[in-house]
């Protein structure tokens, strides 16, 4: 028989997933088909469906149009085709000049994913784009002033995490956003980790471009993220092939969505995020008052072991979006993770986390991390046992 995991790697993708995604998903395989390809009736169904799915994500974040919801496989899609896509763009934002003909001045911060990170590092390699990589004066997370003192009069892009995959800080997004509307800056938001759990308007905290997962805090099947778009400057497409429309072309459609979610779109994954979306808005408040109340437990418990030098604590006690990384004292993450997982039967996230800059900035870029990332389905019964399992681990190593 196997033991029942505790399951603490929310982070990675969501453990547990409500009996209406479940249901909508085995539905619509039932009745797979592939939209916007066909006239029959299965087709017009899915069709229907998958428009239903982005008007539900446009009034979730206030995204001004559902056609400016663009389905992506996940959040590393989605933050690519904006940051690929727009350096690509021959419209800008005060000038007809191609993008490519002028190089522009992005700003991110030290604690983005690879995603980010990544195609940005291309651009700059590439001689494309002036970088800034920018880290928090306070120590913990990115302010108005962090991005202020950088910003040049061809500053072009500024693209931030929302919260933090490695210790779960909410960086300040909305006076960011509020200061790239006044000075005409695109604002680029990585929300895999927020969208779920924090209220997001991207018209009130002027998001041009918001990315995110389905498979985490939306509860949906992995194989599904998306990209809204509240700008008139719209991306270049950054895949071609079919779409359904206007075949006898063989240039791209110039329309979105259409224009860049060429090839069959994942359906049955799309319309159970709808599902997925709709459970997380009905129990929002109370879920996510849970998510909070467990992480301030967690926290509580870890700077008690800290203060007993047992660990080093790297997330601030404030936090409370149930992502929350430390290490054992002289042990490596991975092996802390591994003894958890084998002896214990609890699952935790161990290394890097795809974010180098934050191990950086942290200090722990040969170690890694040991990352627990929480759910509202979690306990304080599993915390308790967590942290009953790192003493006996930490006792161990000390013989």
């Amino acid at each position: 028989m196997v033991k029942k995991v505790i399951n603490f790697d929310n982070a990675a993708t969501s453990f547990y997933k409500p009996n209406c995604v479940k249901r909508t998903l085995s539905k619509s395989l039932k009745t797979s088909a592939n939209p916007g390809r066909s006239g029959h009736k299965l087709s017009l169904k899915n069709a229907f469906e998958v428009f239903n799915t982005r008007q539900t994500i446009a009034n979730h974040f206030n995204c001004p149009n559902p056609n400016l919801v663009i389905f992506t496989k996940n959040c590393t899609e989605a933050l690519n085709l904006a940051i690929l896509g727009l350096l690509n763009n021959k419209q800008d934002n005060t000038e007809t000049k191609s993008v490519l003909k002028e190089k522009k001045h992005i700003i991110c911060s030290c604690f983005e994913h690879n995603s980010i990170l990544r195609p940005l590092t291309y651009l700059q390699n590439q001689d494309l784009i002036d970088l800034t990589i920018v880290y928090p004066e306070n120590k913990e997370k990115i302010m108005l002033d962090d991005i202020k003192k950088v910003v040049k009069s061809n500053t072009y892009l500024v693209c931030l995490t929302h919260i933090s995959n490695v210790t779960g800080v909410e960086n300040d997004v909305e006076s960011i956003g509020k200061f790239c509307k006044k000075y005409n800056i695109i604002f680029l938001l990585d929300c895999a980790q927020s969208a779920g759990h924090v209220k997001i308007d991207m018209q009130k905290i002027n998001i041009n471009f918001l990315a995110f997962a389905g498979h985490k805090g939306f509860l949906a099947p992995q194989g599904i993220g998306a990209l809204c778009i509240n700008s008139t400057i719209l991306p270049h497409p950054i895949n071609f092939g079919g779409t359904g429309t206007n075949s006898i072309n063989l240039t791209q459609p110039k329309e979105p969505p259409e224009c860049f979610e060429s090839g069959t779109l994942m359906t049955p994954n799309i319309i159970s995020l709808n599902a997925g979306i709709k459970y997380v808005e009905k129990h929002f408040v109370k879920n996510n008052l849970k998510l909070k109340f467990l992480t301030q437990y967690l926290i509580k418990k870890l700077k008690s072991l800290e203060d007993k030098k047992f660990l080093t604590l790297y997330s601030p006690v404030s936090i409370k979006s149930g992502v929350i990384s430390f290490n054992l004292k002289n042990l490596d993450s991975n092996e802390v993770a591994q003894k958890l997982d084998e002896q214990f039967n609890i699952a935790v996230r161990s290394g890097l986390h795809c974010a180098p800059l934050t191990h950086k900035f942290l200090g722990t870029t040969q170690t890694g991390t040991v990352r627990v990332s929480l759910s509202f389905k979690n306990t304080k019964r599993q915390i308790n046992k967590f942290i009953k399992a790192l003493i006996e681990i930490y006792n161990n190593s000390q013989i």
